[in-house]
C-alpha cells in the first residue's frame, strides 16, 4: 500500500478555496481523497535524479491554430 502524504483538509480546503473551487461541493471529499493518494507519486518525481539529461523539447504543427 502507499503510504499517503500528510496534508490536512483544513489546508487542504484553503488551497482549493484559493484556486476558486466550490469547497462546499459534495464531491470536495473525493478530490481530498484522491490528492492523498497522488502526492506521494509526486515526491517520488522529485527525488529522481535527472543530472546530465536535457529536457524534452516536443513541437506540435501549428497548422489550423489561429493566432
Amino acid at each position: 500500500m502507499v503510504k499517503k502524504f500528510w496534508l490536512s483538509r483544513k489546508a487542504f480546503l484553503k488551497i482549493a478555496e484559493a484556486s476558486g473551487l466550490d469547497t462546499g461541493d459534495p464531491h470536495t471529499g473525493e478530490l481530498y481523497t484522491y490528492l492523498q493518494n497522488v502526492l506521494p507519486g509526486l515526491k517520488k518525481v522529485e527525488e529522481l535524479d535527472l543530472t546530465g539529461i536535457e529536457p524534452s523539447m516536443p513541437f506540435t504543427s501549428m497548422k489550423g491554430v489561429l493566432l
